[in-house]
């Protein structure tokens, strides 16, 4: 009898523990499946395709770009390196609009209403895809946030990166000057 009272009692313990591991992982979980990092910078990568499907909401928006370079975003209101490159991300938008380039951002695993509440808190003009399930993002393999992809006129990868960039950064501009040739 005492022997199953204590094995009853290591059960309980035990439904506990996973509770508690599982409580945890559930809070946690953006961060799991999407990690912030701070620093990066463009690498050249093998052109490709953009990967996903062509009714996702991504694909949609860039069909309305036909023709035009584009610099996609992931990003979340959540992750600090993302909110602290949103300043600099608007202000290469409005340098290189004119010459044709699209900025588009990605919400990855948020609430529309804290991504608008940033966004005007930061008087950002940003286009923004709404990707809370994260489908667009892992099929674009952006496994980390921030990450940007920029395309070409015929919107196959040409750079990616992984981590916040400085997108006022002189060699940014000589990154993309090419896009437009």
């Amino acid at each position: 009898m005492l022997q199953a009272n204590a094995h009853a009692s290591r059960r309980h313990r035990l439904g506990s523990v996973r509770l508690l591991v599982a409580g945890l992982c559930f809070a946690c979980l953006p961060w799991v499946v999407t990690e912030c990092l701070h620093a990066s910078e463009l690498t050249r990568v093998a052109t490709s395709p953009l990967p996903g499907p062509p009714t996702s909401a991504l694909h949609t928006r860039l069909a309305s770009h036909h023709g035009q370079p584009v610099l996609i975003n992931f990003w979340a209101s959540w992750c600090e390196p993302c909110r602290q490159e949103m300043p600099s991300l608007q202000r290469l938008a409005r340098r290189w609009r004119e010459r044709g380039l699209v900025v588009i951002t990605v919400a990855v695993a948020d609430n529309r209403q804290r991504v608008e509440t940033f966004l005007a808190e930061n008087a950002l003009q940003l286009t923004v895809v709404d990707d809370r399930e994260q489908l667009i993002s892992r099929a674009c393999g952006a496994r980390v946030l921030p990450s940007t992809l920029v395309l070409d006129r015929r919107h196959r990868i040409r750079w990616r990166a992984q981590g916040a960039i400085d997108w006022d950064s002189p060699a940014i501009d000589q990154t993309l000057q090419p896009l437009f040739k």
